[in-house]
């Protein structure tokens, strides 16, 4: 029977995150491969789930702001997804959680090749709407949501213990503030520390000129933000804990792969910056993590996107990840087996399309352009991994002709440049 494979999204969480939820980490994480240098293709939450479902850059699906779903389908998108081409594999297909934000406007839209449909729409934090299979119902909170939705995705993998194989993704709003843990998890951190190197960064004179005039972030306000995102994750920790236990009993959890990641990361202060959507490690990283069946636990420093998860779905399917369209991502099946990453490639795009950046990450460097002020950065991410000194007296010319080549490519020949 082929393999299962299950995609866990969460939301706004940082890198750094990771190592707290202690479940996770120990029965999924260090079972697996933790990719470290893991990145989302635009830090923003619509449009890097819109490259997730489609393996395109932003520059090639065209969904830039957060109102992502009404341009995601008036483009056919919709259309050509991992959802779409896995089903037509065999596959049964399912999505828990949230989707896009603009759901709302199609309350009853059910996205091509989803066998079953269970996703939040976009409402009042006390008052949302749930989207399953299509009928709109009301649940409390958008907390209780993520429990609602990893109650269904537990059903869906009981239902399939003896039946062929399924994919799914699992989609908690957790820990996308504001913050609202469980009662049993609401205060694990209390009081918690928060005051990384490039909080309230003194010098920002290597920065570019709309950044160095900002006033500092309040420290303790970012600090009450990080306590609250550790404390979500306590209750997602809980709800993966609780689908890998019904995949072991049910005797499925050596033929599945489960991928961790999330839309992207989160600044609290770090360059006084608040928010995401930034090209700064904190906002572009991601939690990156892949348990599956031979793989030998290790850590890998290699250079890996959300476009990437595509592909791999479709190449443990089976399927030819390249065949009708080609994808911006490509497959890390080969070297997830095998632990030889020496073919992989060496760059790496993020980008936002919206506020016109595109971040070039190569080796230990880190090149950020900014096109709408001609201003660039360039960081070495092992001398100064907090992006405090921009090397400004470096010559740039063949980053800049790089990231201009990638910010036009895709498919294939986007690839091609990675290499």
């Amino acid at each position: 029977m082929a393999d299962n494979v299950l995609w866990i999204i969460t939301d706004d969480q940082m890198r750094s995150t990771l190592r707290t939820m202690d479940r996770t980490w120990r029965r999924l994480v260090r079972k697996g491969v933790h990719l470290r240098r893991g990145y989302c293709a635009m830090p923003l939450c619509g449009p890097a789930r819109a490259s997730i479902l489609t393996s395109r850059y932003p520059h090639n699906h065209g969904c830039d702001t957060n109102m992502t779903h009404p341009p995601f389908v008036a483009q056919g998108h919709d259309r050509d997804t991992v959802a779409t081409r896995i089903r037509a594999a065999g596959y049964d297909t399912g999505y828990f959680g949230k989707y896009m934000n603009g759901l709302a406007q199609q309350p009853t839209y059910v996205g091509p090749g989803w066998d079953r449909w269970v996703a939040l729409l976009d409402g009042m934090i006390d008052d949302p709407r749930v989207n399953v299979d299509g009928t709109v119902r009301q649940v409390p909170s958008q907390r209780a949501f993520d429990r609602f939705a990893a109650k269904r995705l537990r059903r869906f993998i009981r239902r399939h213990q003896d039946t062929g194989p399924w994919f799914a993704v699992f989609a908690p709003t957790a820990p996308h503030g504001p913050a609202t843990p469980s009662p049993e998890h609401a205060h694990d951190f209390d009081g918690v520390a928060w005051d990384p190197p490039a909080s309230n960064e003194a010098d920002m004179s290597d920065k570019p000129s709309w950044l160095r005039d900002l006033p500092p972030q309040d420290r303790d306000r970012m600090r009450r933000v990080y306590e609250g995102k550790l404390e979500e994750l306590q209750d997602v920790d809980d709800q993966v804990a609780g689908v890998l236990d019904v995949l072991r009993r049910t005797g499925q959890l050596r033929r599945t792969w489960i991928f961790f990641v999330s839309d992207n990361g989160y600044l609290l202060g770090e360059h006084r910056l608040f928010h995401k959507s930034q090209p700064y490690e904190e906002s572009a990283g991601i939690p990156f993590a892949v348990r599956g069946p031979g793989v030998e636990p290790r850590t890998v420093d290699a250079l890996v996107s959300q476009v990437d998860l595509m592909p791999t779905a479709l190449d443990i399917a089976g399927l030819d990840p390249d065949a009708g369209r080609d994808l911006d991502g490509r497959s890390m099946l080969e070297p997830l087996r095998s632990g030889d990453w020496s073919g992989w490639r060496r760059r790496l795009l993020v980008e936002n399309t919206n506020l016109d950046w595109s971040m070039l990450r190569t080796g230990s460097s880190a090149y950020i352009e900014h096109h709408d002020t001609a201003e660039w950065e360039l960081y070495d991410l092992e001398r100064d991994p907090h992006q405090l000194t921009s090397l400004r007296d470096a010559d740039v010319t063949e980053f800049a002709r790089t990231t201009g080549q990638l910010f036009s490519a895709q498919g294939r020949a986007l690839r091609a440049l990675e290499q």
